[in-house]
């Protein structure tokens, strides 16, 4: 059956608008409600509708695994309640001019030769049809890849891939026709079960030959979460299955294992060139559908003008748009993804330059650099409060907000362990004359009341973090979730929620499980914990008594120290231009410089 222009021109051409004439916008662009979990609520899906709409996008596919109406228990009827809603969001998503598509997904358990079957599937659609919806999808994911029923295994000649293709498309061919020759509406989109990958297998040659003609056909790209997907992986696609290919892409997705997880980064890693091959775009979200905005509305500006999207100008334009600063802050130390796993970049610059600075005399700009900026994320709870008050992304954040103070707070007590661990010093003034000047002053030295107090949990931090990365509580975390293909999976805060980047994330290739890489090594808090900690371990081991009395030079002179630590130097001035370089250093080795005009 050919999709039509008149399913979805009009609304393309008014969502073309939008960007560039030459930017040749793929025609079908917009969100797949398709995850698991808890579905939306009918206003949260609303909400999206209403948001993609503004943001040129023009389609819903209705499709949330755990309406149980959807999936589980597809031949029953909806309720009077749960079809008002649905008519509801359909008035809402024609006013708009956003198509909202409802997809039925029977394949769990689905007998496609059994007339008894397709009378149920039938009046299903037929049921959702007065709650004023027209067009419709298949969805035969995350479903066994062989006919297991008798019947449809003598119909369709075996129970191997191939013949479940056939069984798809028969089913699937036979339902448009009902739709259409009941005027009902028409069928938009299939989804295959073998979804994924970059092959052609004999499921996807069997489908394309017997699926009706110009029906498109669902894609992921080369995985379930692709962190790339190129025209030429499409047009692969489309070669093999000679029909029109929809991406269903898995961004910002964050439904089972990865239920810990906020994706509030941009969308990266999608050629410019898909427009050119695909009939449809469509973007999976995540279980959170007000903080989903941040992804969808980077996507909506690649999609407006694939050519000229720059991710990070795309990004910060739409977190200034949703809040402020300090959601900001909380979308820097949540952006990582199966897309690009770098986050909270302020944040890993600063650790990086400690890491590389604290052995040396010059370690303070590196502290005081880090101190800022965990100050500056330790505001952001109180930001976001302001910016977003009681809204529903203020309450979908609220985990991810309390994770950054309580590291932002720990993140602080770094900052003291570091600078107790070294001499340091107290304001310093410079005086000059004609032909000298005076540089005067205190040092102090390091604080052991301070490290001891705060040292020793560092470590045992450190060690607990070396022990996850090396042996993470897969097991343990799976058991939590609980039913994690289910409406009721339970979330696991104990685990930790990946603020600041992956201590426990899972990057899903496979859609049946086989190529799973499980990351724990990727958190810079972690990574601030564990260097506070080796340094703190190292100046402990080294302690001698007597290891704090301080000497000091200034620009190399010997210069006497009081009691107090008090100081004072006049010495001939120094070249115009020159700054002076004070070095204070312990008898256990620890220095500190300091560079004044």
């Amino acid at each position: 059956m050919p999709l039509s222009t008149l399913l979805f021109g009009a609304a393309a051409v008014l969502a073309a608008g939008a960007g560039s004439a030459a930017a040749r916008p793929v025609p079908v662009r917009g969100v797949i409600e398709g995850f698991y979990g808890p579905p939306w609520s009918g206003e949260a899906r609303r909400d999206v509708i209403r948001f993609i709409a503004r943001k040129g996008m023009n389609t819903f596919v209705y499709a949330p695994k755990n309406d149980p109406f959807h999936r589980v228990r597809w031949r029953d009827p909806y309720p009077a309640d749960a079809l008002a809603d649905l008519a509801h969001t359909a008035a809402v998503a024609r006013g708009a001019r956003v198509h909202f598509v409802y997809a039925l997904s029977p394949a769990l358990d689905v007998c496609y030769a059994c007339d008894a079957d397709f009378r149920a599937l039938t009046a299903k659609l037929a049921q959702v049809a007065t709650a004023g919806v027209n067009r419709f999808a298949l969805l035969f994911d995350d479903a066994p890849m062989a006919l297991d029923d008798p019947i449809d295994v003598a119909r369709f000649g075996g129970r191997d891939a191939a013949a479940l293709a056939r069984a798809q498309a028969a089913l699937t061919n036979r339902t448009a026709r009902w739709l259409r020759r009941r005027g009902l509406g028409r069928l938009v989109l299939f989804v295959p079960t073998d979804y994924a990958g970059d092959g052609c297998r004999p499921y996807h040659v069997e489908l394309g030959r017997r699926l009706a003609r110009g029906l498109p056909v669902g894609w992921t790209g080369g995985g379930v979460f692709a962190p790339t997907i190129t025209a030429a992986e499409a047009r692969a696609r489309r070669r093999c299955l000679r029909h029109p290919v929809v991406l269903w892409d898995n961004y910002p997705a964050n439904d089972t294992v990865l239920s810990i997880n906020l994706h509030l980064g941009p969308l990266t890693g999608r050629d410019p060139e898909l427009a050119r091959v695909l009939r449809g775009h469509l973007f999976n979200p995540m279980r959170e559908a007000h903080a989903s905005f941040v992804a969808l509305g980077t996507a909506a500006a690649y999609l407006r003008n694939p050519h000229r999207y720059d991710p990070e100008r795309a990004w910060r334009a739409v977190l200034a748009e949703l809040g402020g600063p300090g959601f900001a802050v909380l979308a820097e130390n949540t952006r990582s993804s199966a897309l690009d796993l770098a986050d909270a970049r302020p944040l890993a610059a600063a650790v990086d330059a400690v890491a590389g600075a604290f052995d040396s005399p010059g370690w303070a700009a590196a502290v005081a650099a880090l101190a800022a900026e965990e100050a500056r994320q330790a505001a952001a709870p109180a930001a976001i409060a302001a910016e977003l008050g009681e809204s529903p992304l203020a309450a979908e954040i609220a985990p991810w907000v309390t994770e950054l103070a309580a590291h932002a707070a720990r993140g602080a007590e770094a900052v003291a362990l570091l600078r107790a661990l070294k001499p340091t010093f107290g304001p310093v003034t410079v005086a000059y004359a004609e032909h000298t000047v005076t540089v005067a002053g205190r040092v102090l030295p390091p604080d052991p009341a301070t490290a001891a107090r705060l040292g020793p949990g560092f470590v045992a931090e450190a060690s607990a973090v070396a022990a996850r990365i090396a042996a993470p509580d897969v097991s343990g975390f799976v058991d939590c979730l609980g039913n994690l293909l289910g409406a009721d999976i339970r979330f696991c805060t104990a685990f930790g929620l990946n603020v600041h980047g992956k201590a426990l994330y899972f990057l899903i290739h496979a859609p049946d499980l086989s190529d799973v890489r499980i990351v724990t090594d990727r958190n810079v808090h972690d990574r601030l914990i564990q260097v506070t900690a080796a340094a703190y371990a190292a100046w402990a081991a080294r302690r001698r008594p007597g290891d704090d009395a301080l000497s000091l030079t200034i620009d190399g002179i010997p210069t006497p120290l009081a009691a107090d630590g008090s100081f004072s130097l006049t010495f001939p001035r120094p070249e115009v231009g020159n700054n002076i370089r004070l070095l204070v250093t312990t008898a256990g080795g620890d220095a500190t410089a300091l560079s004044v005009p």
